[in-house]
């Protein structure tokens, strides 16, 4: 029995991804058909929003990623290691749990044409511009906490700061000491984090729609505006549109792995020449504007909201699809650890490289194909497809670090595969599956095209309404949205560590 078991569960698992995965083909059909028409490409290239989006995106994209990459690096070289590294990961959370929304639309509200900052303070240039340098600004300052946190993750090694304290102790500053031991460590091990901000920045549309610019957008939301659109002609443009965010996220790959390879080989080597580090003080403040600027978007949103209230069926399908989402891709993830095909497990991550814009709209067709689209199980469905990649990203390296020998013991007392995966394996990974289920909440909570293509309308979240609102000049409304958007994740997210702390205590092992 134990093998046609295996055998059941493991074509179980790959007919549950290639569900979820089903859209990376229809995506890639959309956008190589629209190439074989050249009346598409004539009217893209003499589309008069056309230029002005491409400069939009590419400015926010680099201030983004650049900013966040820059803002990362100067708290490292900074703070690690010592105590105030220490304290600025464990006041990280405070950003982590407030979604790119909830902080778009308090920066909207602060710095927006007509906010608080505005009438303040009204010689400054609203956070909307033409170019979309607000937009990359505010994309870098949340970013750098998603970096940041796993730069704690991979800086958590003894023997590297060993080295970095060896070094200072010879007396060089801190800055040699970052160029010559941990800058070759780090970049390199942030290439799949800074592809995912890479990807994520060039094809949000939400964010985009709150912050601006606003006519022309960027080249994502232009492209997303011809989507929707019933001409096929304009179609086959935000096809095209998406063809070329999928082009611009290979070249800037390609641009930054070409940079960092020139550099590497100009960092700093120890040749006896001590200089001070004189940019202690910039590091620090930028490395704390993370944390306080989460603090102030709470207190903003919670101070403009008062006592307005979002719809309470918003809230109740938000809180459903995310529990859903969060459950049904840990059991996907595990399932797919043990059973499923570890050779291609690589593919899996595609949606955190690629833009979003034609997932969803391949998602959408395969909807409209079945006839399920407006439905929450097809919402459901539809958020998975980046769930389990970000939960993967948990769960795969607490995984591959289960001791073996825990295994071969249980096999040589008899027991069967899924007895060890139950009673072995997973007890293992408590703390990595609570950690995976708050990131998967917390995505879930944030889709935004995913929920507006496949609901049809019809399945209204507190993402949507927030992105709605943002357009509608009822500041309350939009900050209870954006509050109770926050307030989700941050609750779930202290359960999570109420649970970890609780099983910690139960079992020694897991602390």
């Amino acid at each position: 029995m134990a093998a046609p078991l295996r055998y059941a569960l493991g074509l179980l698992v790959c007919c549950a991804i290639g569900s979820i995965y089903a859209p990376l083909i229809p995506a890639a059909n959309l956008l190589f058909s629209a190439l074989r028409h050249p009346d598409a490409w004539l009217s893209l290239s003499r589309d008069v929003q056309f230029l002005q989006a491409l400069a939009a995106t590419l400015t926010s994209t680099l201030a983004g990623v650049g900013g966040a990459l820059v803002i990362t690096l100067c708290a490292i070289a900074t703070l690690w290691p010592s105590r105030r590294w220490r304290r600025l990961v464990s006041a990280l959370p405070v950003m982590l749990a407030v979604p790119h929304i909830a902080f778009a639309s308090g920066v909207l509200l602060l710095a927006g044409d007509g906010g608080w900052l505005y009438r303040l303070l009204p010689w400054l240039p609203p956070v909307s511009d033409r170019y979309g340098i607000g937009l990359g600004l505010t994309i870098a300052i949340k970013e750098s906490a998603f970096l940041l946190w796993i730069a704690y993750a991979i800086l958590n090694e003894g023997r590297l700061a060993e080295k970095v304290i060896t070094l200072q102790s010879l007396g060089y500053g801190r800055g040699q000491c970052f160029r010559a031991l941990v800058l070759r460590v780090v970049v390199p091990s942030l290439t799949l984090a800074l592809t995912a901000t890479l990807a994520w920045t060039l094809s949000t549309v939400d964010v985009a729609l709150v912050i601006g610019p606003g006519n022309p957008p960027t080249l994502a939301v232009l492209a997303w505006q011809w989507l929707n659109q019933g001409d096929s002609i304009e179609q086959q443009k935000g096809a095209l549109a998406s063809l070329l965010l999928t082009a611009l996220t290979a070249c800037l790959m390609a641009l930054g792995w070409l940079i960092w390879h020139r550099l590497r080989h100009r960092v700093f080597t120890p040749d006896g020449e001590r200089r001070p580090t004189h940019y202690a003080v910039t590091g620090s403040l930028l490395a704390w504007s993370i944390p306080s600027a989460g603090i102030l978007c709470v207190a903003l949103l919670a101070a403009i909201a008062s006592e307005a209230v979002p719809s309470m069926p918003t809230v109740i399908i938000s809180l459903g699809l995310a529990l859903g989402g969060s459950f049904f891709g840990a059991v996907i993830c595990l399932l797919w650890l043990e059973w499923g095909l570890s050779r291609v497990t690589w593919l899996l991550y595609l949606p955190l490289v690629l833009p979003a814009l034609p997932l969803a709209a391949g998602q959408y067709q395969l909807a409209l194909i079945i006839q399920q689209d407006g439905t929450l199980l097809s919402v459901l469905w539809g958020h998975l497809l980046w769930i389990i990649p970000w939960m993967l990203f948990i769960l795969s390296p607490a995984w591959q670090a289960i001791d073996p020998r825990a295994i071969t013991l249980a096999r040589t007392l008899g027991w069967s595969r899924s007895a060890i995966f139950r009673r072995v394996k997973c007890p293992q990974l408590i703390r990595p599956i609570l950690a995976a289920l708050g990131v998967g909440f917390s995505v879930s909570i944030a889709q935004y095209l995913p929920t507006l293509w496949l609901g049809a309308g019809r399945v209204a979240t507190l993402t949507s309404e927030a992105v709605a609102l943002s357009s509608s000049g009822i500041p309350r409304l939009l900050a209870a949205q954006a509050l109770w958007q926050l307030l989700l994740p941050g609750a779930f997210f202290f359960l999570i560590a109420l649970l970890m702390r609780i099983t910690g205590r139960w079992r020694q092992g897991l602390r």
